[in-house]
């Protein structure tokens, strides 16, 4: 029963992943969709119990498959047609900094477009302006970043040069990225450092610089990307505070999708928007839905809206730490804290090691405690928005030990950090130390016996090595 519950889900992530990274390497889109088609069946019948039942699903599921990696195959490989030249009245969407630029994404009739604009402008999210352009296509890299991959994940067509900017009469919109900008510009204003970074961090997905340096060195930088840990922080206080209501399903779906837009929707918040979606729609349902199988769909429902996603390193982290998350109860739950924080290092450790070159041994230590101590110094950070309107200099009081207790054990982060200062470097070998443990841990939480397992993740490794080369 557990490929019944949990591993269809996960056959039908592989299959796209596999199709969507085959299709980049020049394969043909039909090959690519037969091939990963093949794997996903081949991954079924590893947990096939002999029932009529869950043939019937793995056949389903090969079906569903292919189709939907044939049309994520194909959209990968077609792009999309760009006008010559852009004369529109654009959108700020989206901006961030770039370099010694500043990247906007210009919302249109015609698409969205990036363009790169110097930081004298003071161009803000839901300023609506004239836009003269050229048109050209995303550029590509084969290797280091890659800005094509990286702008398509967030909904880019093109790119613009030669921009002519003019705000129109109508300047700003009441728009939700309006009241985006109009909120991060209130928290800026109205609290202390540390408060504001994990603000910032926690509604809007934007990384305060010295925040990010610190958190770096303390191994916890996952703390500061939106994910499943603040979608669950965030919809629990939600779910909390409504308990005795009979709505509170649906209200606090309501709130998550509102959250999940103030964030930008970046691609590791919408993982867990989703799989919390689909978690409260069971309960709503009365159909509980367990997390390996929420976090697959969920994995699956962004793919098959933007299959870039497969080269999004917050997306990978996501789904990959979810997904370990959802295995933890394997673990006797007397050493699940130590155990759990050592396991999501182990297996998050390649993915680190490839995109950042650099991964502190410190974030073995410190993750046991940052982790539950930050649920709690998070919570009172989102809090404190209410509390910042309470009168007569309460709300102040309150924020000010907040700020406090935040630099209080920063100071006992640091102090365990200087007992762990070394970093292992770009490790080639560590990718494939992280995905075999994973795999060994997955088909440990399936049951899948032994052999089957050492085959399974003989398999995954082998399949990788070819994806990598």
């Amino acid at each position: 029963m557990k490929l019944l519950y949990e591993a269809p889900g996960l056959c039908l992530l592989t299959s796209l992943v596999i199709s969507i990274l085959l299709t980049a390497k020049g394969f043909p889109f039909w090959l690519a969709s037969v091939v990963a088609g093949s794997v996903m069946l081949s991954l079924g019948f590893c947990s096939y119990d002999g029932t009529d039942e869950v043939l019937a699903i793995l056949i389903l599921c090969f079906l569903i498959g292919l189709s939907g990696s044939l049309w994520l195959t194909w959209r990968v490989t077609h792009e999309p047609k760009l006008p010559d030249r852009l004369t529109e009245t654009a959108i700020v969407s989206f901006e961030r900094p770039w370099g010694s630029k500043r990247a906007l994404i210009l919302k249109t009739a015609q698409g969205n477009y990036v363009a790169e604009v110097t930081p004298n402008l003071a161009l803000r999210e839901g300023d609506r302006i004239k836009v003269k352009a050229s048109v050209l296509p995303l550029e590509k890299k084969t290797s280091g970043f890659n800005p094509y991959t990286y702008w398509r994940a967030r909904g880019v067509s093109g790119r613009l040069v030669g921009l002519q900017l003019l705000k129109s009469n109508k300047g700003r919109t009441f728009s939700l990225y309006c009241w985006r900008s109009i909120l991060r510009k209130w928290v800026l204003l109205n609290f202390p450092l540390r408060v504001r970074g994990y603000l910032l961090a926690l509604l809007f997905g934007v990384k305060d610089p010295d925040l990010a340096q610190v958190h770096a060195r303390w191994g916890t930088s996952h703390l500061l990307a939106v994910s499943g840990f603040h979608v669950a922080l965030v919809v629990g206080i939600v779910f909390r505070a409504l308990r005795r209501t009979r709505w509170k399903v649906q209200i606090s779906l309501f709130l998550l999708f509102l959250y999940l837009a103030f964030t930008g929707f970046a691609a590791s918040a919408m993982r867990a928007g989703i799989m919390v979606a689909f978690i409260l729609m069971g309960k709503l349902i009365g159909r509980p839905m367990k997390a390996i199988q929420a976090v697959s769909l969920a994995a699956v429902c962004l793919l098959l809206w933007r299959p870039w996603f497969v080269w999004d390193v917050g997306w990978k982290l996501s789904v990959l730490s979810a997904l370990a998350i959802g295995c933890i109860d394997i673990f006797p739950k007397r050493f699940s804290l130590l155990l759990s924080s050592a396991f999501l290092w182990t297996i998050t450790a390649g993915i680190v090691l490839v995109t950042f070159k650099t991964l502190p041994i410190a974030g073995l230590i410190t993750n046991i405690f940052a982790i539950p101590i930050f649920a709690i110094l998070f919570m009172a950070v989102l809090l404190s928005v209410p509390i910042a309107l309470l009168p007569y200099g309460l709300g102040a009081t309150v924020i000010s030990f907040v700020e406090k207790s935040i630099l209080a054990f920063e100071y006992v982060l640091n102090w365990m950090t200087s007992f762990v200062p070394m970093s292992i470097v770009d490790t080639w070998h560590w990718p494939f130390i992280s995905l075999a443990v994973f795999f060994i841990i997955l088909a440990r939480k399936l049951e899948l016996g032994c052999l089957r397992s050492v085959c399974v993740t003989i398999c995954g490794l082998m399949l990788y090595g070819v994806l990598l080369s």
